[in-house]
């Protein structure tokens, strides 16, 4: 179960969020949010970038570019296997480079850094959800940022069983009829475990931006290999815990979840991220 691998995961070895006086929710081990009721997690996203003067942005993940297209910046680079673009991804940015293939071949083939003119400064990772695929994109996505730059990461909250399932047609046929039809998040909940049990030393904050979660990692360092040297036996860990509603609400016992209010009320957001 979760509460087994992260047995050696302890607070000790992980960095706290500081004390804010905003309420922090805890779900606890018995159970899990069935609805998150922080500002979406687009608007979160917009608003930070304005608030951290964002100059280099990368997502992976763009599909209909509506996350994209909202984002102000110098210079953005987007990535997705098929783009369905439907909103004007270049509005509030100058330089706007899109690559239609997967993230694996992009961060393979492509000179992220020269493209963007330095270190990335925001990630948005929003591509297949698969744990193994965010975990590659994550340990790519860091090498290619400063100790301060953000990643963010969506659907890592899944707050339904229907949206488990790795496969999304398994999702979709599932969640018919639900509340939640349509939605999917996959195992990809599994990366932050993988972050707190074996990267302790960064800086990993969940907030409550609905749909399904954001997570923002920070205090970042492009020369640690520990996740891509060490890739196929966490891999095999990380399979064999079962991705079912119990798993996750037993990793919510584990989990802080801060209001999105929390990083959005002026410039609080420097209490939980690196300057």
């Amino acid at each position: 179960m979760i509460t087994e691998v992260l047995a050696r995961d302890t607070a000790a070895e992980r960095p706290e969020a500081p004390v804010h006086p905003v309420e922090v929710i805890s779900p606890i081990l018995a159970g899990h949010p069935t609805e998150l009721g922080g500002e979406y997690y687009v608007t979160v996203l917009k608003k930070l970038a304005k608030t951290r003067s964002v100059k280099r942005y990368l997502e992976v993940g763009v599909c209909k570019g509506d996350c994209f297209s909202q984002i102000a910046c110098e210079r953005a680079i987007g990535v997705d296997p098929a783009f369905q673009l439907g909103q004007n991804v270049t509005s509030g940015k100058k330089d706007v480079r899109l690559f239609q293939m997967p993230s694996d071949a992009f961060f393979d083939e492509v000179d992220v850094k020269e493209a963007l003119g330095g270190p990335i400064d925001l990630a948005f990772l929003d591509g297949l959800h698969q744990f193994e695929y965010l975990l590659r994109d994550f340990y790519n996505t860091e090498r290619l940022c400063a100790p301060r730059s953000l990643i963010a990461m969506h659907d890592c909250l899944p707050v339904g069983d229907t949206m488990l399932p790795r496969s999304m047609s398994d999702a979709l046929r599932l969640s018919k009829g639900t509340r939640h039809e349509g939605w999917w998040t996959g195992d990809v909940w599994k990366v932050v475990a993988i972050l707190r049990k074996y990267r302790p030393d960064l800086r990993v904050i969940c907030l409550d931006a609905p749909p399904t979660g954001l997570v923002f990692v920070t205090n970042l360092d492009p020369d640690n290999a520990t996740l891509s040297r060490d890739y196929c036996r966490i891999v095999d860990e990380f399979a064999a815990v079962p991705n079912t509603l119990q798993s996750v609400a037993e990793f919510y016992g584990t989990l802080p979840i801060l209001p999105t209010s929390a990083i959005l009320n002026g410039f609080d957001h420097s209490l939980y991220f690196r300057a």
